[in-house]
């Protein structure tokens, strides 16, 4: 089973009344196939509805990896600013990111890294078990 969960400490200055993209699907979403949490600007994650885009992408066929690039390549065209990390049915670990910068970390049971040496600009990457 996988699930995703997203918690966030906003920006500061938010609308009241707004709801955050951590809140809803459109920033963590997990089925069988795959579970992806986002962080970034809230308004972008939600307007690509990118966790479930991601999730689906992967159920759809698409591998993590596929389905990474994809969404990110339409992302950048979008000039959205975000980044998302996750993970599928058979353990590979991916990530990607529009922003300058990903913190995000992993360990495969073999390897720790993170995403802290990421060139600038959009990249996206998987590691498999």
């Amino acid at each position: 089973r996988l699930a995703a969960g997203t918690s966030t400490g906003g920006k500061g200055l938010e609308r009241i009344g707004r709801v955050s993209d951590s809140a809803m699907p459109a920033g963590n979403y997990a089925n069988a196939d795959a579970g992806i949490s986002c962080t970034g600007i809230g308004e972008d994650i939600i307007d690509e509805c990118l966790a479930p885009r991601l999730v689906i992408r992967v159920s759809d066929g698409f591998s993590l990896q596929q389905a990474l690039e994809k969404s990110f390549t339409e992302a950048t065209q979008n000039q959205r600013d975000f980044g998302a990390i996750g993970l599928d049915r058979r353990g590979t670990i991916g990530w990607g990111k529009t922003s300058d910068v990903l913190l995000a970390a992993f360990h495969t049971g073999r390897r720790v890294d993170d995403t802290l040496t990421l060139p600038l600009g959009t990249q996206v990457g998987t590691v498999c078990p």
